[in-house]
């Protein structure tokens, strides 16, 4: 159905009392006058609530009063969109490598997985263990956790070169990914649960240096990038995609709270900025203040050098509660995850 909408001058406008039982619109300087006493009635009260707090902000040091996080999605609105607060707009998304035997679900979008009913209680066709409301002794930030009905899932097989993950923009949609500003924090932290190759799950942050897609963005900054174009054959060339990260251990038993700063993370040395890819030593970390997006892949069965190609495994993992890690959380100095 259409929405109509009045202005406080239109005569048909529902504030100026035609339609219930006046012969004729009251006048339009009436009409007026009762509208602003009516905005200044309803939002006089309003000026003593305290201010809203972004969604993402919950449990970070400003509110809590202890160190913290910032939350980029918790997963609870059951869609594919990360919470919108700080200038952050992005979806989740799959990706793998194209094996012809290789299956991976969702295929298409991504929609969040129920693992708790609306009651609260365990959803009864859940694969996945319901994760417990609140960080408990390892992340006692989200003491305060109400819902916890949603994870971001993805599981599949058949994945033959270098394998599958799931992803999250945070600056883009529709293909672009823009830089988002993450130099006011000191890393990430989410919750995992699930079975990959080696119990390995590869942790990405990506950035507009080693990403294709932000290519435009990082030319609008003047900021040295990777290239990346496709051959006549098909075979894509360039040093891209050799992103920022570290491999965590995962089990398919119980969820785990996993905290990365960002100094622990290093490229595979093959792509821009690294030594082999014509960088120093000096510029080859993570460009804080133009971060694009957080990648968590698994490993395929690519061949080893020998040419012996590993086993192909099933893949099923689960991620939870993705945020920033504050400075007084996380800084240069805090370890690196085992």
């Amino acid at each position: 159905m259409m929405r109509r909408e009045w202005t406080a001058m239109d005569p048909r406008s529902p504030a100026s009392g035609w339609g219930k039982g006046d012969s004729a619109p009251i006048s339009r300087t009436a009409a007026f006058t009762a509208v602003l006493t009516a905005v200044v009635a309803v939002a006089l009260p309003a000026c003593s609530d305290d201010p809203r707090i972004p969604d993402g902000n919950h449990y970070s040091e400003s509110v809590i009063q202890e160190p913290g996080v910032v939350m980029i999605d918790d997963m609870e609105d059951g869609t594919q969109y990360i919470l919108s607060d700080d200038g952050r707009v992005g979806l989740w998304y799959t990706y793998n490598d194209a094996s012809p035997a290789g299956t991976q679900e969702p295929a298409l979008g991504f929609p969040m997985y129920r693992t708790n009913a609306p009651d609260g209680s365990p959803e009864p066709t859940s694969l996945v263990p319901p994760r417990p409301c609140g960080g408990g002794d390892v992340a006692p930030f989200f003491a305060t956790e109400e819902k916890c009905a949603f994870v971001a899932r993805t599981w599949g097989t058949g994945q033959g070169g270098w394998g599958a993950g799931m992803g999250v923009d945070l600056n883009g949609e529709g293909g672009a990914k823009n830089p988002f500003d993450a130099s006011g924090y000191g890393g990430i932290g989410f919750f995992a649960i699930g079975k990959a190759r080696g119990n390995l799950l590869r942790v990405n942050v990506q950035d507009v240096r080693t990403t294709p897609e932000s290519a435009d963005a990082a030319d609008r900054r003047d900021i040295d990038r990777c290239e990346s174009f496709r051959l006549e054959d098909g075979a894509e060339t360039g040093r891209c995609n050799d992103h920022y990260g570290v491999s965590v251990t995962i089990t398919p038993d119980a969820w785990k709270w996993i905290e990365i700063p960002f100094k622990c993370m290093q490229n595979g040395n093959w792509g821009y900025a690294s030594p082999a890819g014509g960088g120093t030593p000096a510029e080859n970390v993570l460009l804080r203040e133009a971060v694009v997006g957080v990648q968590f892949q698994i490993t395929g069965a690519d061949p080893d050098a020998d040419g012996t190609l590993a086993a192909i495994e099933d893949f099923d993992f689960s991620i939870d509660n993705l945020s920033f890690l504050e400075l007084s959380l996380a800084d240069d100095t805090a370890a690196c995850p085992l």
